[in-house]
């Protein structure tokens, strides 16, 4: 039986198919690598361009933010300017129907001309987010005062509302410098404790109900202590200086202007305490008067706070303004 070999069986057409195939193939190579090639150009072309257009857009925007920048800049400089243009208005107004004087005369001094209750500190345009609030809200008050426009607060409580203090307490009426004041020691977490709270809103409500009324009773009713000194009313200063306690250390900050708010904040807001060895929760007590009733200074923490020898500073205070500490120390030493 004769056999045949693989060779013997290829013909000439399956050749031809093979090499067709082949030469197919080939071209197909071809063309997805130029497909490629046209790919990854076109993906080169596209990033140029996405590139191009973030420069432009961030020059586009760098140009819009320095444009706002400019503007609420602008804003600033023309509030401040309008603030004090309407503050010293008011004054000059209050001035000449209160004592007959002339402008000219009335500009000259305007402390020495006032009565020591009329008097108030002589604030630099706001250097801190509270003073900005209570600034503003002391300039807007006194002008509805002295124009006896409409929105001048008419009556006060005799004490300070401590209400504000506490949060998740109901709705009800407090009066509008106990609130503001409250809000601005509640947003202070470093001062973390009732007795300093109560001392601090203390201290602040009653300096601004004076700054609002500027009246003897409301002079007269602020501790002697944080009455202010001749360097307040005559040397220019950030009003958070006239909330110290001590006289000679508020002096002091005047006449050292290189002592910024962020550093001395940060250190006396943790350092500085009430000496007070009983419950903390008795510093206040609860009254039932009005709708809702309110919450109060009791009358022996008051007494207590108006004692100036009952302030001092620890800690890390002492260690950073060694000077101010030794102010601060003169007021507990004994009288000699």
């Amino acid at each position: 039986m004769a056999s045949t070999s693989p060779s013997d069986t290829t013909s000439p057409a399956s050749a031809s198919r093979t090499a067709q195939e082949s030469e197919n193939l080939e071209r197909k190579r071809a063309r997805d690598r130029k497909s490629q090639k046209a790919m990854r150009e076109r993906t080169k072309w596209n990033i140029q361009v996405l590139t191009q257009q973030v420069e432009q857009l961030t020059h586009a925007l760098e140009a819009t933010t320095q444009e706002k920048n400019d503007l609420y800049n602008r804003f600033l400089a023309i509030s401040e300017e309008n603030d004090h243009l309407r503050v010293q208005k008011a004054a000059l107004q209050l001035r000449l129907l209160g004592d007959g004087q002339s402008p000219s005369n009335a500009a000259a001094s305007p402390a020495a001309s006032l009565a020591p209750y009329e008097a108030i500190p002589l604030n630099t345009s706001p250097t801190t987010m509270s003073d900005q609030i209570l600034q503003t809200f002391v300039e807007s008050r006194w002008e509805a005062y002295a124009f006896r426009t409409a929105g001048r607060i008419e009556s006060y409580p005799e004490k300070p509302d401590l209400s504000a203090l506490f949060d998740g307490r109901p709705n009800r009426s407090v009066d509008e410098t106990s609130a503001v004041v409250g809000d601005i020691v509640r947003s202070y977490t470093e001062i973390d404790t009732l007795p300093k709270q109560v001392a601090v809103h203390y201290v602040m409500s009653t300096l601004m109900k004076w700054q609002l009324l500027r009246t003897q009773a409301s002079f007269e009713a602020m501790p002697d202590w944080l009455r202010p000194e001749k360097a307040q009313l005559e040397r220019p200063h950030p009003s958070w200086i006239d909330r110290l306690a001590w006289p000679k250390l508020r002096t002091y900050l005047i006449y050292h202007p290189e002592v910024q708010f962020d550093a001395f904040a940060s250190a006396y807001s943790h350092s500085f305490e009430i000496k007070w060895d009983y419950d903390p929760n008795h510093v206040i007590m609860t009254t039932s008067n009005g709708e809702n009733g309110g919450i109060l200074i009791n009358p022996i923490y008051e007494e207590h706070i108006r004692q100036l020898k009952n302030w001092s500073v620890h800690g890390v205070f002492r260690r950073k303004f060694p000077e101010m500490t030794e102010i601060i120390d003169s007021y507990t030493k004994p009288e000699k």
